[in-house]
């Protein structure tokens, strides 16, 4: 038998012939450091070992000169032979001809990347590593359970090329090289190779027993995996890309002290997960805004509200969210970002509202978890039902996470409509009220308005409107309830202005001046009038444009009774329309509908949440105007 270490790349026995692009390695390629950082840390977090408080995971670059890369010569012959065949594929040949480049270095810039406190690769967990696709022993709710993961390292490689050794939990040691190249001619025979090699034993490709330890500065004595990338491809600034996507994804894991990453001389763990996130120095601009609120969700600072939520027979999950003020809105992400068990960021729920807020949902280890890792991407960045071949399940799956959605919605509305802030930023669609009586900011002029919540709501739109076909309201004298009456002052001027007209007791005639007012039943009391309400705070805002929904949340000091509302929107030309409201919902109370207006409905002392179904599909300028009688 052949025991001698060496590449050997296995002839394809006149089958399928292979290209560099094969889909398993085009799945990693739009973002390779990401790729990387994010399937090495899922991999070494399932892989913790019992009893372990966190999983280590390290990163490290060294130098390593060309002959100390194992096997080098036939390494680099290979690359060189598949160059050769590739030369009428300008595409590959190019590739090729670069990864001959990298290879042909005097010294070699490379990757490690070792964890610590797990299992190691034990059983047939090395053999499903190396020598598989779309195979893996993962169940339940581990982090990965693709089989491809593994790719995104060879994207990493100058020249697609990785050692993987191991010590595992059952004292086996043993490492395994491996090359993925493309098809070419096999030496001294005419058949072709398969494209991917292996730094092993005998014809088997079997692994080697023993730890390989390419760089001199590291030694290992316990349990665990290095992963040794030949030919890393560094970028100037990796360590940050590394950093912020290992955040970005993970920072939940390692806030719970379930990881710790070390990059270089950075360490980052539970205690010092504040100050690094508060260096801007190293978190890439893309990512802060996400890392941030994270951060500030997790950590419930105040303003933080959470809520558990149940998801049917599948379990519950807790939801965080934050309404942020002016001076915070700029880590305001309008998203919910989604994590899963364990504690590895999946995908977002975008544009959940347009006020500043940011909210975070946990899936903790419970069916929905498994149900929902079944149908992620191979990056595990995103859910996708029509995985699931049955389509009775496909439909299941869907309007679970349709439902998980919308509870995480009305939950942040409930946030937004109940929060104490009192000044928002305007920002997206700015769905705010200005503090004075005004129409709202001048909005040629550039700048923001003054934010503290007072009367009118104004939408200050970033989307030019849709024009629709829709008649416009007429002038405020001709239209009841638009311009109240508020009479004359008398003579003296002292006192508030009071109505002019007819008090006889209920026996008089109405007072002329609006047909909306009441009369005594004394006969000495002012008449009751039908006034806007302009004296309390408001907070208005787009719950769901889709579906033409609103809140409007009022922070009110009196009772109001048969109060009206009334609302309209304006076009580019400031034109003025209303809006037809469908259907009002106060404080949880259904509210009469007539002429496409809400009647009758009470607001009390307090807080009061007012939940509007509209005919609109878009975002506008808009105004609501409240009114009641006094």
């Amino acid at each position: 038998m052949d025991i001698k270490e060496a590449w050997r790349f296995a002839g394809n026995n006149y089958t399928n012939k292979n290209g560099l692009d094969t889909a398993d390695m085009e799945t990693f390629k739009k973002d390779p450091i990401a790729s990387l950082a994010r399937e090495s840390c899922q991999n070494s977090i399932d892989a913790k070992e019992d009893g372990k408080n966190k999983v280590i995971l390290e990163f490290e670059t060294f130098e390593l000169n060309r002959e100390d890369i194992p096997g080098y010569d036939r390494l680099r012959a290979e690359i060189e032979n598949c160059r050769e065949y590739k030369k009428n594929n300008k595409k590959e040949y190019d590739q090729l001809n670069n990864m001959c480049k990298a290879i042909n270095k005097d010294v070699i810039t490379c990757l490690r990347i070792s964890d610590f406190n797990t299992t190691g690769l034990y059983g047939e967990k090395f053999d499903l590593l190396t020598k598989s696709s779309g195979l893996t022993d993962k169940v339940g709710t581990t982090g990965g359970s693709k089989g491809i993961g593994k790719y995104a390292s060879f994207v990493a490689s100058s020249f697609n090329t990785v050692f993987y050794s191991t010590y595992a939990k059952d004292e086996k040691k043993q490492f395994l090289g491996i090359s993925k190249l493309c098809s070419a001619p096999k030496p001294y025979t005419d058949e072709l190779t398969m494209g991917i090699g292996y730094y092993g034993v005998n014809k088997k490709n079997e692994p080697i027993e023993r730890q390989l330890n390419l760089d001199k500065n590291f030694s290992r004595n316990t349990y665990g995996t290095d992963l040794f990338i030949i030919g890393f491809k560094a970028e100037n600034n990796w360590k940050q890309h590394i950093l912020s996507m290992l955040l970005d994804s993970f920072l939940v894991a390692v806030y719970y002290n379930e990881l710790e990453i070390r990059i270089g001389d950075i360490v980052v763990n539970k205690e010092s997960l504040k100050e690094i996130i508060e260096k801007n120095e190293l978190i890439i601009k893309p990512l802060r805004k996400s890392i941030v609120s994270q951060y500030i969700l997790i950590s419930e600072v105040e303003g933080v509200y959470t809520k558990e939520i149940d998801i049917l027979e599948y379990g519950k999950v807790k939801v965080f969210a934050k309404s942020f003020g002016k001076e915070e809105s700029e880590v305001a992400t309008n998203n919910c970002t989604m994590i899963r068990y364990p504690y590895m960021k999946i995908k977002v729920f975008p544009n959940i509202s347009t006020l500043p807020c940011s909210a975070m949902c946990i899936i903790q280890d419970n069916a929905l978890n498994g149900l929902l890792k079944d149908i992620e991407n191979p990056q595990h960045t995103d859910w996708e039902p029509n995985r699931k071949e049955e389509g009775a399940l496909r439909a299941e799956i869907r309007n679970i996470i349709q439902n998980l959605r919308s509870s995480i919605i009305d939950f942040v509305v409930e946030v937004l409509s109940t929060s104490e802030t009192e000044k928002l930023d305007i920002e997206g669609a700015g769905d705010y009220l200005p503090e004075s009586d005004s129409d709202g900011p001048n909005q040629d002029s550039g700048e923001q308005a003054n934010l503290a919540i007072k009367d009118n709501p104004v939408i200050i739109k970033k989307i030019k409107n849709k024009k629709f076909d829709k008649n416009p309201i007429m002038e405020s004298q001709d239209l009841e309830g638009i311009a109240p009456d508020i009479g004359e002052h008398n003579e003296d001027g002292d006192d508030s202005p009071v109505p002019s007209g007819i008090n006889n007791g209920g026996e008089g005639e109405p007072h002329e001046s609006d047909d909306r007012q009441g009369s005594s039943e004394e006969g000495d009391k002012d008449i009751i009038k039908h006034i806007a309400l302009t004296d309390m705070k408001k907070i208005f805002f787009v719950s769901d444009k889709n579906n033409g929904e609103y809140v409007i949340s009022i922070d009110s000091n009196y009772n109001e009774s048969d109060c009206e509302l009334e609302m309209y929107y304006f076009d580019d030309a400031d034109n003025q329309y209303t809006v037809n409201i469908e259907s009002c919902i106060v404080n949880g109370q259904e509210s009469e509908i007539n002429n496409g207006r809400p009647v009758k409905f009470k607001i009390l002392p307090g807080k009061t949440k007012i939940i509007l179904k509209t005919d609109l599909r878009d975002y506008y300028r808009c105004e609501v105007k409240l009114y009641a009688n006094r």
